[in-house]
């Protein structure tokens, strides 16, 4: 009796660590999300990355520096896999084709320059900006880069004469974000031609279900047009469902050879107060600027505290280059060409 008591007793204590080691196993190990499809990625072990974002866990690899893996900071953000569960459940996306791939750098090096570690996902629409951008952020645990999985789109400036092309690359934009917002995921989207001068992220605390710029100070349900280039969206079932039916119109009119600008039918919807009412926050103009009116000297001398601004209505890449490098904010030296 006394031998069979001692293996029930060694038993438990079998069974109690095995489930201790589990429990510490899947606290110590982390996962960053691939939104858009996946991506493979072979093992490795060291810190080297081979993937656009390495999953480090840090029972497993070790830095050949003896440096932890969790506090690897990213050349391209200078964030840590450990600054970025400091913001959990959050993500911040942004999208570029080879022609915008130096303005999208341009503000993540301004989200960098003001300390801002967020799990940021770019989206490349063709092969060449993919690989440009994944040079500068392959191994940054904070910068996931990966392309487009919707069909790639032309590498070069598409003119807004050219419906398919210019539309085609903005009206894919919403299911990305609805393929994160469906894993409970709050998104930033961000347009690539803002900069940012402060952390917006306090900005998005509180009641609501989307958050975004309009051209009215106040919402006035039927009448108020929004900005979609810069909006925070939260997984609620009132968003989700807008999303979901933002995605579905602008499929149907793809299907009937249509390239109805995404902000046409976000505005449409939001109007209509359709698919349901959603609880939309206005952001502050004079803290979320748009470029026309950031870039007025008179407004400049009124000294505001800007926290984005989105170079919306100034229209091309030469216009909003010029404009940036004319008040200081090109931060970056690449050279993009579809030619390169």
């Amino acid at each position: 009796m006394a031998t069979e008591h001692a293996y029930k007793v060694l038993f438990f204590m079998q069974s109690a660590a095995f489930i201790l080691f589990i429990i510490n196993y899947f606290q110590m190990s982390t996962v960053v999300v691939t939104p858009v499809g996946r991506l493979s990625a072979k093992k490795t072990c060291d810190c080297k990355p081979i993937g656009t974002r390495e999953v480090f866990n840090i029972s497993t690899y070790v830095c050949p520096n003896g440096q932890p893996p969790m506090q690897v900071r990213g050349q391209l953000s200078n964030c840590t896999l450990a600054d970025i569960k400091k913001r959990p459940g959050v993500v911040m996306l942004t999208t570029a084709n080879l022609a915008y791939a130096d303005v999208a750098l341009n503000m993540l090096e301004s989200v960098k320059r003001i300390g801002v570690c967020v799990n940021t996902t770019v989206i490349a629409e063709d092969q060449k900006a993919y690989d440009l951008l994944l040079k500068y952020a392959k191994g940054d645990p904070a910068i996931y880069v990966q392309k487009t999985n919707s069909g790639e789109m032309d590498a070069i400036e598409p003119s807004r004469r050219l419906g398919s092309h210019y539309y085609g690359i903005m009206n894919k934009r919403q299911a990305y974000i609805l393929t994160l917002l469906e894993q409970g995921l709050e998104v930033l989207f961000s347009d690539s031609d803002t900069f940012w001068f402060r952390d917006p992220f306090p900005y998005f605390q509180g009641d609501f279900d989307i958050s975004l710029r309009g051209f009215t100070k106040t919402r006035i349900v039927s009448k108020t047009n929004f900005c979609a280039g810069f909006i925070y969206l939260k997984p609620t079932k009132a968003t989700i469902q807008f999303v979901r039916t933002w995605v579905e119109l602008m499929d149907n009119n793809k299907k009937k050879g249509s390239f109805t600008p995404d902000q046409t039918v976000m505005n449409g919807l939001l109007r209509a107060d359709k698919p349901g009412h959603v609880n939309v926050r206005m952001l502050d103009a004079d803290l979320f600027p748009w470029g026309p009116t950031f870039f007025d000297p008179s407004w400049q001398k009124q000294n505001h505290s800007t926290v984005v601004m989105h170079a919306a209505s100034i229209r091309g890449h030469p216009a909003k280059l010029s404009k940036f490098n004319e008040f200081g904010m090109w931060l970056v030296n690449v050279t993009t060409s579809p030619g390169s």
